[in-house]
């Protein structure tokens, strides 16, 4: 119920657009000695709306006539007005919003609005805003909820509840096939600045990466050795020592012929080119060894690419020794501090991209972290993209398609 003492009320209007509506309402407010406290408008397929919250408080009129003379606006632009009463509680909680952003994505199926907006519902949060940024057989949507009333175990820290609902949220798009992102809306609205791949976890293709690792074996086994490529265990640095004293005394040259061997995945050259021309530095992280880098640093022009490299002698033999430094999980956190210290900026102007696992665990500490296939399903990270199309991470950065697509002409032109 609206109330004299306060004289604070919401003004709802919906219709078909037009030029000046937005003039014709603020101006019967102003003639009225209303102070508008809040606004949201919206205009989409010629549909227009404005929510307004608007203090008459300073007005000489009774609510009753206020709402009188700004009802006249419905026969003057074909608008439906409805009213609402507003309290000063209302106008605190505004400022206690916790907003976060949300974007689901991937291959069109019916459902997927309903069982994400359900599942909003039972954790008592509310959806603000709703987009679609791409439709067809890819879908695409980004979300604005306000998680400050979100209904949590009275036990547990309001930021434990909040990891806890992106975790059950995670696994919903897992049940759904989508994937999700979801971040703070004021690390979203950050201006990202660079953006780092850990090589072999987002990439290149497992597939090629076994073939790869196979053909080593092969030139092993050539020369009448019995010990196997490993891969990196739980002592990692030994394990890539260890690797490199196996491949002693094979020619550096047929280890580089087996890199042709190594496929990107879908779109990464592309994705490189238009995050590039979107003004991102770009740096790529691998703990193997630098031909693993070597064919996306040449291709695309990245910015920073660190690797292990194979010390060779003289001849181009493999001396079964690593150049320093040694490059493994612990050190791409110290090299992703240096990147940043170069760059001057901050770690929430970071996106970075790998599995979640330990290898890639530095993508944890920045503005935005996201999963490509983890092969774990509970990773603590701001999203898991899945699928092969690394370049469908560009709608976790919000950009509608016809934006993207708009880039994709121009790198296309550069090249």
């Amino acid at each position: 119920m609206m109330t004299e003492s306060k004289k604070i009320i919401t003004l709802s209007a919906i219709g078909l657009d037009s030029p000046g509506l937005v003039s014709q309402i603020t101006t019967k407010i102003f003639a009225l000695k209303g102070n508008v406290i809040d606004v949201e408008e919206n205009c989409r397929r010629r549909l227009f709306s404005i929510f307004l919250i608007i203090d008459f408080a300073d007005s000489e009129n009774s609510i009753d006539e206020i709402c009188d003379v700004l009802k006249g606006i419905e026969p003057e632009t074909g608008l439906k007005i409805i009213f609402g009463a507003y309290n000063e509680d209302d106008i605190t909680y505004l400022a206690e919003k916790e907003h976060h952003i949300v974007t689901v994505l991937g291959i069109d199926q019916p459902g997927i609005i309903a069982k994400v907006s359900t599942f909003f519902h039972q954790w008592n949060i509310n959806i603000e805003k709703c987009r679609m940024i791409a439709r067809g057989k890819f879908f695409s949507m980004e979300m604005v909820i306000d998680t400050s009333q979100i209904k949590e175990d009275p036990t547990i820290p309001h930021t434990e509840a909040i990891e806890k609902m992106k975790g059950h949220l995670r696994q919903l798009c897992t049940e759904i096939h989508q994937s999700v992102v979801i971040q703070s809306e004021q690390i979203y609205k950050r201006m990202k600045k660079l953006i780092v791949f850990d090589v072999e976890s987002s990439l290149i293709q497992h597939d090629s990466l076994r073939n790869f690792l196979g053909q080593i074996n092969g030139k092993v086994k050539s020369m009448d050795r019995h010990i196997e490529f490993k891969n990196h265990n739980e002592d990692e640095i030994e394990g890539l020592i260890e690797n490199a004293r196996v491949l002693k005394g094979i020619p550096i040259s047929d280890l580089e012929l087996c890199s042709k061997l190594l496929r990107l995945n879908p779109g990464t050259i592309e994705l490189i080119h238009i995050l590039k021309s979107m003004g991102f530095k770009i740096a790529l992280l691998s703990s193997g060894f630098n031909f693993f880098v070597k064919e996306i640093f040449e291709a695309a022009g990245v910015d920073y690419a660190f690797s292990n490299t194979l010390e060779v002698d003289p001849d181009g033999i493999i001396t079964g020794e690593l150049e320093e430094p040694i490059i493994n999980s612990t050190s791409k956190n110290e090299i992703l501090d240096f990147i940043m210290n170069v760059e001057k900026i901050g770690a929430d102007q970071v996106i970075a991209v790998g599995d979640g696992s330990t290898r890639s665990h530095f993508i944890k500490n920045v503005g935005l972290s996201i999963a490509f296939n983890p092969d774990e399903t509970d990773i603590q990270t701001d999203g898991i993209l899945s699928g092969h199309q690394i370049i469908n991470m560009l709608y976790c950065l919000g950009i509608p398609k016809s934006e993207l697509e708009l880039h994709s002409k121009k790198t296309l032109k550069v090249e």
